[in-house]
């Protein structure tokens, strides 16, 4: 899955989330493959990797991961 595919994948996902969000922020390249969000949200950041049929996302604060969950691929 390519970064236009996750993001894409993310603006296509009809919730009440922040998924919409997140596709419109700056990603960098993770070293161990992924996205890390550049921006973060009242200090929560995020990761995003793909995985077969989407995109998993993963919420977390300096203490540790919060939520994680897959946005299916558009």
């Amino acid at each position: 899955m390519t970064e236009d595919e996750a993001r894409a994948s993310l603006r296509a996902f009809a919730t009440v989330g922040v998924e919409q969000w997140l596709a419109e922020q700056p990603w960098e390249p993770a070293p161990d493959g992924g996205w890390k969000m550049l921006a973060d949200l009242h200090g929560w950041g995020f990761r995003l990797e793909p995985v077969s049929g989407g995109v998993h996302v993963t919420m977390f604060t300096g203490e540790g991961e919060l939520a994680a969950w897959v946005v299916p691929a558009a």
